[in-house]
């Protein structure tokens, strides 16, 4: 009886590590591009902007993702000293097809994005609800690491008609994200 119990054991602890082998979490960090929708504008890219996000995996392709980005934007061309930037904190459930060494995901995220302008000393900002529904497309590099070639995002905020940093008027604003970078696992 008691080498059953010890053979059980043996089995139970390397069945444990063979489980913790499989990887569970994913952390991606990269460049970032926000086009606003700024009603005409002549000129609605962010272009200096960042992207983090964590993911965890309940099972081998459904996740659960955190987003955090950030885009800065220098507007001196329109009054000297101007910029904007926007804040975005997004939560929600992700999808991946592992298929070797190409990793097709789709996500809907959904929080909410600070957005705040200013001149000189002088700044408006508000906080809205805001959603992320896109996807993307990981190329593996190795066992612990992949290249995000592409992550594409339609970026809805909602921004009032009587919010201070409302760009086109209405009250939400269809914009979007395209995202590069490398995923650590």
């Amino acid at each position: 009886m008691r080498k059953i119990s010890l053979f059980a054991l043996f089995m139970l602890l390397c069945g444990s590590l063979a489980f913790a082998q499989e990887t569970k979490g994913e952390f991606f960090a990269g460049y970032s591009y926000l086009h606003a929708d700024c009603n005409g504008c002549s000129d609605a890219s962010f272009p200096a902007g960042f992207n983090l996000d964590g993911s965890y995996y309940f099972t081998r392709s459904l996740g659960v993702t955190a987003d955090f980005d950030y885009h800065h934007k220098d507007l001196s061309d329109i009054a000297a000293g101007a910029t904007a930037r926007s804040l975005g904190l997004h939560f929600g459930p992700r999808v991946k097809a592992r298929m070797g060494k190409i990793e097709p995901f789709a996500q809907g995220l959904f929080g909410f994005t600070d957005l705040a302008a200013g001149v000189s000393g002088t700044s408006a900002s508000d906080k809205a609800f805001s959603m992320k529904l896109g996807g993307g497309v990981d190329l593996n590099a190795g066992r612990r690491f992949a290249l995000r070639l592409a992550e594409f995002n339609y970026y809805r905020t909602q921004f009032g008609v009587s919010s201070p940093v409302n760009f086109n008027g209405q009250d939400h604003q269809n914009n979007f994200t395209l995202s590069t970078g490398i995923l650590f696992r």
